[in-house]
């Protein structure tokens, strides 16, 4: 029996809803220090690195990495520390969306890769800073994956080196903050704002 594409997706909204009520139910059950004992501090980190290396694939896998970052960050993991793993993670993962982008324009043609062009000239078009700024400001505070601007960069062949750091650094402060929410609750960003 073949699966139409709307059966496909509302599978994978079925199987992504059950991960999380199984992780609600884990988490409920088993403290995160004692999780945090379980896989030991330096394995937590390196969890976290990859955690976010698949999330940030979300093109190819979508994964909520944010869950095992607020969760080790609870049971004690530093958060710095935490943030930078995850950041850097996520920056790999984005990546692939970049080159997917990238070399996916020779597959575009007609009025979408003029649009491209476009979007290429208007992006030189304006001062260096608006860009990265921008960037930064939408990797640090929007939970949206870094797919929707990543992907439309890469095919409009826009330097990969002028949009890695500002990705790069908002990433980090990003899990950064997820992570003092996961040491310090949810009321800690509340009382931040």
């Amino acid at each position: 029996m073949a699966f139409s594409n709307k059966n496909k997706k509302f599978l994978g909204a079925v199987i992504l809803l059950l991960f999380f009520i199984a992780w609600y139910v884990f988490i409920y059950n088993i403290p995160s220090t004692e999780i945090v004992e379980l896989i030991g501090i330096n394995n937590g980190y390196l969890l976290t690195f990859f955690a976010s290396l698949l999330g940030g694939t979300f093109i190819l896998v979508p994964f909520p990495y944010h869950l095992i970052v607020f969760t080790l960050a609870s049971g004690g993991l530093n958060p710095f520390l935490l943030g930078i793993f995850a950041g850097t993670g996520i920056l790999i993962g984005d990546s692939t969306s970049y080159f997917i982008g990238y070399t996916g324009r020779e597959i575009v043609t007609g009025k979408l890769q003029l649009f491209f062009k476009r979007l290429y000239d208007w992006c030189l078009d304006k001062p260096k800073w608006i860009l990265p700024s921008f960037l930064y400001v939408y990797s640090s505070v929007i939970p949206i994956p870094n797919d929707l601007i990543i992907v439309p960069l890469g095919f409009a062949r826009y330097p990969y080196t002028r949009i890695v750091i500002p990705l790069w650094l908002g990433a980090i402060t990003f899990n950064t903050l997820l992570a003092f929410a996961g040491l310090y609750g949810l009321e800690w960003i509340i009382n931040l704002i």
